[in-house]
């Protein structure tokens, strides 16, 4: 009960921040140069406060724009500039909808497997998914995430 109670809470947190998150506008020149230049400051007064050359501050805008600074950079950076970096890992939709959607995938994957049920009645066949749905999302096995339900290959985007 413990595991189910934790995962719930989390499940607010992440879901709560996902919201929010969908209101903040990405910028198009990058969060580095947007809160330099609404700061008022030259590449040059962040480089000095942050000990690195200009260059080393341009290339890290055209890094995040590109996607390839590093983490520590942007806090560094943010640092340097008096502000506080954040990122997160939010769902695109809500916790609860994306268990459910692998619970069905899940269970239609297993469903291949379970002796006679192509020939099983059509309504057979929707109550006995239903049932593995809810047992899969009730007791989460160790291979419950093994499947992605929008490609079917677990390796995908990984």
């Amino acid at each position: 009960m413990e595991d189910f109670i934790q995962r719930r809470r989390l499940a607010r947190i992440v879901d709560q921040a996902a919201k929010s998150a969908e209101t903040w506008p990405t910028p198009e020149s990058g969060w580095i140069s947007t809160m330099r230049r609404a700061l008022g400051m030259s590449a040059d007064q962040v480089a000095r406060r942050k000990g690195v050359s200009r260059n080393a501050v341009y290339q890290a805008e055209r890094s995040e724009k590109d996607g390839a600074v590093s983490l520590k950079q942007m806090e560094r950076l943010a640092d340097a500039m008096g502000g506080k970096f954040v990122y997160a890992i939010v769902p695109k939709e809500p916790v609860e909808r994306l268990k459910y959607a692998q619970a069905v995938a899940t269970a239609e994957e297993l469903s291949r497997t379970e002796d006679g049920f192509s020939s099983w009645s059509q309504e057979d066949q929707e109550d006995w998914l239903d049932d593995k749905a809810a047992e899969l999302l009730h007791d989460m096995p160790g291979y419950f995430w093994s499947l992605r339900p929008d490609t079917s290959d677990p390796n995908s985007d990984i």
